[in-house]
């Protein structure tokens, strides 16, 4: 019988880290040692997640610092980071040069941005801050799983919500050439993407059964999609562009329009008469 893989989550307390929690708490190979929070230390996991406390009565937060512990101790450690990107990635570090020191191997599945491009360059270009770890970028792989035939670094980062739909959509017209490379993407995403703390922009009620643009054509996801979409599709021609609407609490819909063509000399669109 193949042993169980101790698994730790890092930022411990937002909506992605519950969907983590919830996974990991019945997986058949992993076993869910550690949630860390450094605000809630100590408190129920259950706490922040009700849902959970049928499986997971016991479970408390542990500080940070504490994961170190796991990490030096287990051979191998999973490690899953639901910590804010530009927080992510010196949380990431820190954990890896303690496994480096104690000769062990954890392994990280970041859920943040801070590992999805692939320099620090075009990481600060979008975000507008320095990276945390720009020497650990070259150890992480980011794509969809389905795009990705075999991995060759060690650890993973998976691209946002709102770039997996939108590349789930299109990668597959992209590589079966059913569209010119060129695609326009218009996506209504969920309100719980934007995290628990509440804004004037994105607290739930005021986005509710509203619809309302972001961001139109300069989305922060552009450039990680397009440079994902290359990568999946072997093409360098691809472009994408995003424009956003905000409505419902968990889900993103994107629409994908293809590159519109010249029509014809003399020829309507399709839809519209003449005169």
């Amino acid at each position: 019988m193949t042993a169980r893989i101790p698994a730790i989550v890092l930022g411990g307390t937002g909506y992605v880290a519950g969907e983590l929690v919830r996974l990991l708490a019945t997986h058949p190979y992993l076993d869910l040692a550690a949630v860390a929070s450094d605000s809630q230390p100590d408190e129920p996991v259950a706490q922040f997640f009700r849902h959970l406390l049928p499986v997971l009565p016991h479970l408390r937060f542990a500080g940070h610092d504490e994961l170190l512990e796991y990490v030096t101790a287990n051979p191998v450690t999973a490690v899953f980071s639901a910590a804010p990107h530009g927080v992510s990635a010196a949380m990431i570090d820190k954990l890896l040069a303690a496994g480096e020191r104690a000769s062990t191997q954890p392994r990280v599945v970041d859920i943040s941005a801070d590992f999805r491009y692939p320099t620090a360059a075009a990481y600060e270009t979008v975000y507008r801050h320095g990276h945390g770890a720009p020497e650990r970028i070259d150890q992480f792989t980011c794509a969809v799983p389905e795009h990705l035939d075999a991995l060759h670094t060690p650890h993973v980062a998976h691209p946002g919500c709102f770039a997996t739909a939108i590349l789930l959509a299109s990668v597959p017209l992209l590589s079966l050439g059913l569209v010119e490379p060129r695609l326009f993407v218009s996506g209504i995403t969920g309100s719980t993407g934007s995290g628990r703390q509440p804004t004037a922009g994105t607290h739930h009620p005021q986005r509710h059964s509203d619809l309302y643009a972001y961001n139109a054509l300069a989305h922060r996801h552009a450039p990680e999609v397009t440079t994902l979409a290359r990568a999946a599709t072997a093409s360098r021609r691809t472009g994408i562009r995003v424009s956003a609407v905000i409505s419902t609490s968990r889900r993103s819909a994107p629409l994908i329009r293809r590159s519109p063509e010249p029509l014809p000399a003399g020829r309507a669109a399709p839809g519209w008469r003449n005169g």
